[in-house]
């Protein structure tokens, strides 16, 4: 670039000692010379030329130095500034009277020194605050130097500083001065090209790197010893750059951008040792530290940025780590970015050994459909940059059409195109256009245009940061700024010459113009689906803006966006490290768009996510599920509405991952297990098993997920859905009670009965199952209520051998019941399997656990079984023993009540029990609450007990199936009997939903609305009102029918 020419120079005023001294004595008459010079502070300027001579410059070197102002400070546009800066550069001087004699001998020097002064203040200040850095300039002429030479002599300055990081610093930053100094000079002065200026400052920066990296480790390294490799060899560290400082293409304020890499394994070997990996990771820091100053309020010597691998916050990455998180997480944007990417410094070998170890990843010659779904992201994203509206005042470099843009799509051709051809395989963006023209991917006109248009914008670049010492790329909006401006720019650029408002309108062709080429080249790059929703881009944009994320996530009812899409980035990254994160992150990228209108619909679809994110984590392998999802619509939906609905069993599936196939198979499946398939599968389980608790709980969580999942979807009736829980309960105690009594007949022996006509024979034991297990209406979280029964009265027996330790029959079956109370009530390391009570035992809670027959008959026969007792039988049924003894357990329970004789206060006994039981009760209990179901099964009962022995068919323990018999035995009025089975199953419904919503109180409908919403949701009811308007009536209804049907038995 030439030298800065001064349009308005005026002729020179000869100048000689005489008149020199009466400028000096006398401020007007100065007036006139200053005033020629530009100067606009006469009085200022006056006081700083007596300054000067108060320098120790003879009156002859002063004159010498008025002569030259005059040639060469007239019409200058800041001659104020210049004189000052000027004076105070003579003031710092070593010795002022030898930089008078130099200006002397050498009449180029002051021209040179007023180019620089006016060139930036950052630049005068650094001139003047280091003096002899100007003999530097002068000495290089500005001229480019090799890398390695400005490594040696930079790393030779800081070999004599040893833990003193402020002297350290101190040199590191004055170096850096002095050789920005001379890149500066060398491209206004010394007509040094754009490719070199941009090399110059990579090398210093290169320089700076080494220098701080090598002080750090030397320091380091005397603390806590060398670092080892496992081996015992010395472990290496290595810097890499990336973007414009990979690229060799650094401008003056460029952010530098390092990934600082190092091995991973072994110790230093110091007194105080450290793992290998943490003495990195504190070289890594001190790194930065002294980089940026050590937090002493300077400014940093370069814009350092560490670059991270995934997640991974640390600050040094061994190469294992790194190149397993590219294998495994590597994204496209990761492989763009290593297009540019070199060794900076330290270890040259490691370094490069990533590098080349990448290289494959980088420029794939064969693209999966991951690559494909990465490029086309990638590809939509610099479509949407370069769509964004134009500025009025542009920044060269992010504006749309900008050197940002153009390099992005520069290196997106590269990516598309190395694998082929690996000339392309270059890392500066003007190297890179050129053999993209010469592999026939650019024309001729299209290089010709980003080639000069990018070197014009780098160039204006340049000059914004020289001139104005700032990171922005924007066009000034002072005048006085934008004319400085266009005159420095003047020599080198045409579009420059035609003034401040042309320059403007011409850099703004210029970016239409390389907005337009760009999108042309994009659209003919790579073939594109149609409709891409943004949803798919945003899974895929490694660093969505704020705008674009609500803008895409807001329409989905998420209160707080960008949590939403951090959670959303959790649900792309596999937590399993030999997991793809990379393939995770496709396959829900392609759903992403259904799955966030799945949580749409859900009541806080914030939440959903949260939850959804906590189930998948538990899951493991995130990307088959969402590939499953992709083929599968039905089942992300339901995967959804689970985990937004049913805590209870989005549980199940955090707790039991592998019961992802039960949930798909409640979808294929299109009907609920049955009893026989239900034993023969845990019998299956449990076959060859020392310890079947395991087997247990998977078993029960799997069926439970199953039944839910068509509970949730609405797939079967209550009455289906409860006799489907009921045999899932029954084939867990009767597998329970059979390991328990095998084990206890091999202490105690076989029970036998005595003294009857079956003398000898084994006695057994039924296990009778009342309340909600007897009706086969268990809920998700019924209790279990057991009545254990035993034929007769006998002992047990070894046969064949002789042991001491035999028992009565009561004993023992009251012992297998406690073993069996145990095995099912314990919490485990799978917590409890069901809660279990025996609170209906005849002899209460004090005597024995297991009664015989005779004597639950001869209880039931005395009458001292209150009214409770001879209800609660209603429901009794027999679930375990041999079908013998269950059908005369049953035929036990039957005549028991078909004996008891039926009193008219006998409806008074019950209706007053039932009062009791809803006193304590909350008015919104489904159970207990006045209209609840109790009053229907107090209903029931009622009948069942009053007519028994006229219609004995009547004795059904199911509520639903008693319903009927009463109805078709006109004991119940069909209208009556319709409505009570349709409160009950509504009810029962709700209650079934507030137990797969794990609420607390699992019978009393919500306090808070939104657990009301969320309710109402989940049974399909319209609103939180309509399903208290639903409960208010059917409660209120039930209570009317209640009262009428038991006044009724008084007449």
């Amino acid at each position: 670039m030439a030298a800065l020419d001064f349009p308005h120079r005026l002729i020179p005023i000869p100048m000689d000692r005489d008149q020199l001294v009466r400028y000096l004595e006398e401020p007007q008459a100065a007036k006139d010379w200053l005033r020629s010079l530009g100067i606009r502070d006469y009085h200022r300027a006056h006081g700083t030329l007596v300054s000067l001579s108060n320098q120790g410059l003879t009156i002859e070197l002063l004159a010498v130095i008025g002569a030259q102002l005059t040639e060469h400070l007239a019409g200058h546009p800041q001659s104020d500034a210049v004189l000052d800066q000027l004076a105070r550069f003579i003031s710092a001087s070593r010795n002022p009277l030898a930089f008078g004699a130099l200006l002397e001998r050498d009449p180029a020097a002051l021209p040179t020194l007023i180019q620089v002064l006016s060139t930036s203040p950052s630049l005068a200040d650094q001139i003047i605050s280091d003096p002899e850095s100007f003999d530097l300039l002068r000495l290089t002429d500005g001229q480019a130097v090799e890398r390695l030479t400005l490594i040696n002599e930079i790393t030779s300055e800081l070999q004599t500083v040893h833990d003193d990081d402020v002297l350290a610093f101190a040199r590191l930053e004055r170096f850096r001065n002095r050789e920005k100094a001379r890149i500066v000079y060398g491209q206004l002065v010394g007509n040094l090209s754009l490719p070199t200026v941009i090399q110059q400052n990579a090398y210093l920066a290169d320089a700076l790197c080494e220098a701080a990296l090598r002080y750090s480790w030397l320091q380091l390294e005397g603390q806590r010893g060398r670092p080892l490799r496992a081996t015992g060899a010395p472990a290496r560290c290595a810097l890499i750059s990336f973007g414009k400082l990979g690229g060799e293409e650094l401008g003056y304020s460029d952010a530098v951008e390092i990934l600082f890499l190092c091995d991973g394994d072994g110790k230093s070997d110091g007194t105080k040792p450290l793992e290998t990996s943490e003495w990195f990771e504190r070289l890594a820091r001190n790194f930065v530290s002294l980089i940026d100053g050590n937090s002493n309020n300077t400014v940093p010597l370069l814009r350092l940025q560490l670059q991270q691998t995934g997640q991974n916050k640390r600050s040094a990455h061994s190469l294992e780590a790194a190149l397993h998180h590219y294998d495994v997480a590597g994204r496209t944007w990761e492989r763009q970015a290593y297009i540019k990417a070199r060794v900076s410094a330290g270890d040259h070998v490691l370094g490069n050994e990533l590098l080349d170890e990448l290289q494959p990843w980088v420029f794939r010659r064969y693209l999966n459909r991951a690559d494909i779904t990465g490029i086309r992201a990638l590809k939509r994203r610099l479509v949407q940059r370069l769509e964004r509206p134009a500025d009025a005042n542009p920044d060269l470099q992010a504006s749309p059409g900008g050197s940002q843009d153009l390099e992005s799509v520069v290196q997106f051709l590269q990516l598309l195109n190395g694998g082929t051809f690996a000339t392309l395989r270059v890392r500066n963006t003007l190297q890179a256009i050129d053999q993209l023209e010469a592999a026939k991917c650019l024309t001729q006109d299209e290089t010709s245009c980003l080639r000069e248009n990018y070197r014009l914008l780098r160039a204006v670049e340049h000059h914004l940061q020289i001139l104005f010492d700032r990171d922005s790329c924007s066009l000034p909006d002072c005048k006085a700024d934008l004319e400085r401006l266009v005159a420095a720019l003047t020599p080198a650029l045409p579009l420059a010459q035609a003034g401040t408002s042309a320059l403007k309108k011409q850099l703004l062709q210029l970016l239409a113009e390389n907005r337009t080429t760009l999108q042309h080249l994009l659209a003919e790059a790579f073939e594109e689906e149609q409709d891409s929703a943004i949803e798919y881009d945003l899974v895929l944009d490694p660093k969505p803006d704020a705008e674009a994320i609500a803008v895409t996530l807001s329409p989905y009812g998420f209160q707080d966006a960008q949590r939403a899409c951090a959670r959303l980035l959790d649900l792309s990254t596999e937590r399993i490290p030999f997991l793809s994160t990379r393939r995770c992150r496709h396959f829900l990228a392609a759903i992403a768009n259904p799955l966030l209108s799945a949580i749409a619909d859900t009541p806080n679809p914030d939440q959903t996510l949260e939850n959804l994110c906590h189930v998948s984590d538990s899951l493991g392998g995130k990307g088959v599920l969402w590939e499953l999802f992709n083929f599968h619509p039905a089942s992300l939906r339901l995967y959804v509405r689970l985990c937004a609905s049913s805590w209870y069993l989005s549980r199940i599936l955090t707790k039991q991952p592998g019961m992802i196939d039960e949930l798909l198979d409640s979808l294929l499946v299109d009907r609920l297990p049955s009893m026989e398939s239900l034993e023969h599968t845990l019998a299956e389980l449990c076959q060859g098993a020392s310890d079947i608790e395991p087997m247990l709980h998977s078993f029960k969580d799997g069926y439970h997920l199953r039944v839910g999942v068509r509970d949730l979807l609405r797939k079967e009736s209550v009455k289906d859905t409860h006799r489907a829980l009921s045999d899932i309960a029954e084939v867990c105690l009767g597998q329970i009670t059979e390991r328990q009594y095998y084990r206890l007949t091999e202490r105690h022996g076989e029970p036998t009965v005595l003294g009857k006509s079956n003398e000898g024979q084994i006695c057994e034991l039924v296990v009778l199952a009342m309340g909600k297990l007897g009706g086969q209406e268990p809920n998700f979280h019924s209790d279990l209520d057991l009545v254990f029964l035993y034929e007769a009265d006998g002992q047990s027996i070894h046969r064949g051998r002789l042991r001491r330790d035999k028992t009565t029959n009561q004993r023992f079956f009251s012992l297998l019941g406690q073993r069996i109370i145990k095995a099912v009530t314990q919490r485990g390391p799978y917590g409890r399997l069901y809660e279990l009570n025996t609170r209906l035992r005849l002899t209460g809670s004090q005597g024995a656990l297991a009664v015989s027959f005779a004597d639950f008959s001869q209880y039931f026969g005395s009458g001292k079984a209150t009214i409770a007792e001879r209800q609660a039988i209603c429901k009794a049924r027999p679930i375990y023993g041999s079908t013998q003894a269950r059908s005369a357990a049953a035929n036990l329970v039957r005549q028991t009540i078909l004996e008891a004789a039926w009193q008219p206060a006998h409806a008074e006994e019950i209706r007053q029990h039932r009062q009791r039981l809803e006193a304590s009760a909350d008015q919104q209990n489904l159970k207990r609450s006045p209209g609840g179901t109790m009053d229907i099964e107090f209903v029931v009962q009622m009948l069942q007990l009053r007519y028994a022995s006229e219609f004995p068919h009547v004795l059904a323990p199911g509520t639903l199936d008693a319903l009927e018999k009463l109805r078709e035995a006109n004991l119940l009025d069909a209208q009556d009997a319709s409505y009570f089975d349709e409160s009950y199953r509504f009810l029962r419904r709700v209650e079934s939903g507030l137990r797969l919503m794990d609420a607390s109180a699992r019978h009393d409908l919500p306090k808070k609305q939104f657990d009301l919403y969320c309710l109402a949701d989940l049974l399909g009811v319209e609103s939180p009102v309509e399903l208290k308007q639903q409960f208010d009536f059917y409660t209120h209804e039930n209570r009317l029918r209640f009262n009428r049907l038991f006044d009724d038995t008084r007449g």
